[in-house]
């Protein structure tokens, strides 16, 4: 019973260590290829149809999502220009604040409308004397356009305007942007602006999607909240996808270690049984990584490399760096498996010379015994059992260190 234990511990030692090195694979290769930024911008393309208003929210300094010089709100650019900017170099970012981002994205649906429908009531407004008058006009004006609310505010005080001749150019100006709301197909509410923007968007699916999300805003608060929802949610899905493709990575990531090391699990199980001196020299070492809290140790750091993969913050420098770390990380585990001295890793010896049944001709770690005209007779037996042994390894290591660290603690009465 003593010896089952014992390979069992062994075994679910292994798979930790395994999962360990599939977890630093896969941050080196997160690290090195930027993948949380790519997930994000990709997930960013797609519910961000229009190229023009891409670039722009991309490059905006509170974003910076490309490398590129600001596009500025009020900036006319090409589709083309735009695309090209939209599609420059990644920038190290894995993670966007969703009030920042729903600020850019009104900032720049708005800003144009805003300059359209309230630019001439200004320039009336400026040309007026100095004084509190035009000062409260200004700051209603500039309480419409931040906010969206105050229109009915602002027609008063218009009709209000002391000077006649500044009181008539007002209310003419104010006139047409009423008739130019209207003719936009608009109600005179309190988010007027934002709405005016959204006609303005070429690309029709982002303009219906904006306007499908808007569609119960009453004011600008309600516009943030449902911008803001429709965010969260599309991050939500990037993150569930990007767990996903990175679940994926872990599988290939352990199928090449396992072919490449021969890490062959139905063989090494049969070596630890036969063999005592390397079952409990395994053993006593899970035990001691365990008891000693090394092991626990290493998990954690492996689990939070992976987790800051692609650092938000994280400058070219700073990404090199972790590059080395995670290359370091790597080869520190691969010693640490290598000192298990596990009967892994191929070879390739002629044994023809072997009699038929000498264990020689059953090594499955010799690549000589897989090829028909070698071995006849049992070459088929060995690689059956060979793509058992590594289909095992392959899943056992790509379920995480975590998973296993659990069952070993319990298994050990921890």
């Amino acid at each position: 019973m003593a010896a089952i234990l014992e390979v069992i511990i062994g075994m679910i030692f292994i798979y930790v260590l395994l999962s360990i090195l599939v977890t630093e694979v896969n941050t080196l290769i997160a690290n090195a290829l930027r993948l949380r930024a790519r997930n994000l911008r990709e997930a960013l393309d797609k519910i961000i149809d229009d190229p023009v208003m891409r670039a722009k929210i991309y490059t905006h300094p509170l974003i910076q999502l490309v490398e590129e010089r600001s596009v500025l709100p009020t900036q006319r650019i090409s589709a083309e220009e735009a695309q090209k900017i939209a599609d420059g170099a990644i920038a190290a970012i894995d993670w966007i604040d969703s009030n920042t981002f729903v600020e850019v994205v009104l900032n720049n649906i708005k800003v144009e409308s805003d300059q359209q429908l309230f630019g001439a009531l200004l320039n009336v407004i400026d040309g007026m004397p100095s004084g509190p008058e035009r000062r409260g006009l200004r700051l209603i004006v500039n309480r419409v356009v931040t906010s969206g609310e105050g229109l009915d505010d602002l027609r008063e005080a218009i009709g209000n305007v002391d000077e006649e001749s500044f009181r008539i150019a007002l209310i003419d100006t104010f006139e047409q942007i009423e008739d130019e709301i209207t003719q936009l197909g608009l109600e005179p509410n309190s988010i007027v602006s934002v709405l005016a923007g959204i006609r303005q968007i070429d690309n029709p699916y982002f303009r219906n999607a904006m306007s499908t999300i808007l569609a119960t805003a009453e004011n600008l608060d309600e516009a943030k909240a449902n911008i803001q929802t429709w965010f969260d949610n599309s991050m939500s899905r990037a993150s569930s996808t990007f767990g996903t493709k990175m679940k994926t990575l872990s599988i290939s990531v352990a199928l090449v270690i396992s072919l490449a090391a021969n890490v062959d699990t139905l063989h090494i199980g049969r070596t630890l049984w036969e063999d005592p001196i390397l079952r409990e020299q395994i053993s006593t070492v899970a035990r001691d990584a365990v008891e000693s809290g090394q092991l626990e140790a290493a998990i954690n750091e492996a689990e939070q490399a992976a987790q800051e993969a692609g650092n938000a913050e994280a400058g070219t420098d700073d990404v090199v760096e972790d590059i080395a770390e995670s290359a370091e990380a790597v080869g520190q585990t691969l010693e640490e498996i290598s000192s298990l001295r596990l009967p892994i890793g191929w070879l390739l010896e002629d044994v023809s010379d072997a009699p038929a049944e000498s264990a020689l001709r059953s090594n499955p770690n010799n690549l000589w015994n897989y090829f028909p005209a070698n071995n006849p007779d049992g070459w088929l037996g060995l690689l059956m059992a060979k793509i058992m042994g590594i289909a095992v390894t392959v899943i056992s290591a790509s379920q995480g260190a975590p998973f296993w660290f659990n069952i070993l603690n319990k298994i050990m009465g921890k």
